[in-house]
């Protein structure tokens, strides 16, 4: 299930980016970039398995969202536990 926004996406996507006024974000320095890390997102692999049938309803509520969702509790785990 996709959670609704009052963001009006179809006349957004109308407009050019000369058209979309960006005059409420701060302008960024050196500093403010001297700790960011380029993130190369990882090969996704296919892997079937088995889980609780409550687990399944839930994670299938989240809709198209559910394999980020199961990726970033894996991940999760897997930081804690390595």
């Amino acid at each position: 299930m996709i959670k609704p926004t009052k963001t009006d996406w179809q006349r957004l996507s109308r407009k050019n980016d000369k058209e979309i006024d960006y005059s409420d974000i701060p302008k960024t320095d050196e500093k403010f970039w001297e700790n960011a890390e380029i993130m190369i997102p990882r090969k996704k692999v296919d892997y079937t398995l088995k889980i609780d049938e409550d687990l399944a309803l839930w994670l299938k509520e989240k809709g198209n969202s559910s394999n980020q969702a199961v990726n970033n509790i894996i991940r999760a785990y897997y930081l804690v536990n390595s």
